[in-house]
Order: C-alpha cells, then structure tokens, then sequence
C-alpha cells in the first residue's frame, strides 16, 4: 500500500498500518551511562542519582527535530499530489452536509408582478359629481328624516278626513285635514299609508310642524328610512368611485380615502336628521 492511498484511508475512518512499518519513526538508538557509585561514607550514598549524557540527549534530540521535519515535508507532498490528482477534501465519506446549490441550474425565484397604479380621477370629473352626490344624499336623508321620527314614538295622534286624491296607482296623491286632540287643524296635508275616497276618516298622526301625516301601519315608516338610509350609503359608494379614492397609492392610503368618502353622505344625514327633530 502506498503512502498515498493510506492518507485516503485514513480520512476514510480506516485504520492505518502497524507502528512498525510506518517511515517516520527515529530509528536512533539512546546510550545510557551509569555514573559512578559514591563512596559509602559519602552522605547521600544510599540515593540512585540521575545523570544522563549531554552528548547522548542532543543527538536523541537533533534525530527527533530531524524526523519531525522530514514527516512535515511529506505531508506536504502527499497533500499537493492529492490536490493535482484531483481529490476533494475532505472526502465523501466526511461529508455530513448537503450538496451546495449550482447557481447557474437553481432557476430564479418567481418575481411578483408589480401592480399598474391608475391615474387619479380628473378634478373636472370628481368635483360636479361630489355635489351631486351631496345633493341627492340630502334630498334623501331629508324624505327619511320625518318617518323616522314618526317611527321613534314622536309625533302627535290625531284624526285625518280624505278632502280629495290626485293621479292612479302609484302616482297616487291624496291630501286630507289632521285635526289633533286638542282640537287643532291643519288643512291640505298629504296622507301617506292611505289611499281611501275623499271624506274618509282615518287614524293617523302627525309631527307637530311636520310636512305628512301618517295612517298606516308603523311597519310601513320602518320601511320608508330603511330604503332612504340604503340610498344614503349608495351615495357613499358612488362618491368614493367618482372622486377616484380607490386610485391613490398605497393600500392603508386607499382605505382611508373610501373610509372618509363613504362616510360624508352618512354625517350629512345626520345632520339632516338631526335639524329635523
């Protein structure tokens, strides 16, 4: 076995060869003298004193340097032969981690597609369609307002004769006299929740100042400020897309901007509602 294929061996977990063949052992032999026995009347004559030869240790020294020396240099030839031979150190067999990556086989991580910003809504555009939408969100908060009201318990419960009744089916109008409890009338008052002939009498009530009264049945009010707080919050939407708020930049921006637009046309019933009541 060569010198070279027992370095493989080694790195390989295999055992080496025997001492005895191994080149870089000092083959040198040591001379050990004796010093001279002292003399019995001597002090110390029964003591074994230690002296070795000076000449004796720096030749067993100089033969060590030497050898040691000698096993440096051909670990280093051994190593340069490995490497022009090819050999990867340390070897498979000592490999615990996991092949690298090749980065030119390893294809390039999918990149995302980036996200085509719009351009912002014209001002000529955003701006008539705000106060349009304001409008129509006020008109519609102010016709809800009453019944709301009326649906709350307030108003005032009173009588309402049929005077006369305009149009047919849906397009019909019919105006009637609310006279209070207390005796208090009020003449030409729209009768919503009831189209009888003219001269009925019907139970209805009436908001004190107000612009309707009211002789059907409560079901019917619920009705009436449901569908106008529904158109309330279309507007809401409508505003948010004609004003362009979903076009701004990032995506907490955009949030907040429908968050606001959405909620103008809702203050501005409120506050219609609330100069109502």
């Amino acid at each position: 076995m060569t010198e070279e294929a027992w370095w493989r061996g080694q790195a390989a977990g295999i055992p080496p060869k025997a001492p005895d063949a191994f080149p870089l052992w000092p083959d040198t032999t040591t001379t050990t003298v004796r010093a001279p026995a002292p003399a019995p009347d001597e002090p110390g004559a029964d003591l074994v004193p230690f002296a070795p030869d000076p000449v004796a240790r720096d030749a067993g020294a100089t033969a060590v340097v030497e050898h040691l020396q000698l096993a440096a240099v051909r670990l280093e030839e051994t190593a340069a032969r490995l490497t022009d031979a090819g050999e990867l150190w340390p070897p498979p067999a000592m490999r615990a981690m996991r092949r690298p990556r090749d980065a030119a086989v390893t294809s390039p991580p999918p990149k995302r597609r980036a996200r085509k910003v719009p351009r912002p809504r014209s001002p000529a555009v955003g701006l008539p369609a705000m106060l349009l939408i304001a409008l129509l969100a006020g008109f519609f908060a102010w016709t809800s307002a009453e019944p709301f009201w009326l649906d709350m318990g307030q108003g005032e419960a009173g009588r309402a004769q049929v005077t006369r009744c305009t149009g047919d089916g849906v397009l019909r109008r019919c105006y009637a006299t609310f006279q209070s409890a207390d005796g208090a009338a009020v003449a030409g008052v729209p009768v919503v929740g009831a189209d009888d002939a003219p001269g009925t009498v019907l139970d209805a009530r009436m908001r004190d100042g107000g612009r309707i009264a009211y002789a059907g049945d409560p079901t019917g009010l619920r009705v009436r400020w449901t569908v106008g707080l529904a158109l309330i919050l279309l507007c809401g939407a409508a505003l948010c897309w004609a004003t362009g708020a979903g076009r701004l930049g990032r995506f907490r921006t955009r949030l907040a901007a429908c968050a606001l637009t959405t909620a103008a046309p809702v203050v501005l019933g409120l506050g219609v509602l609330v100069s109502c009541y």
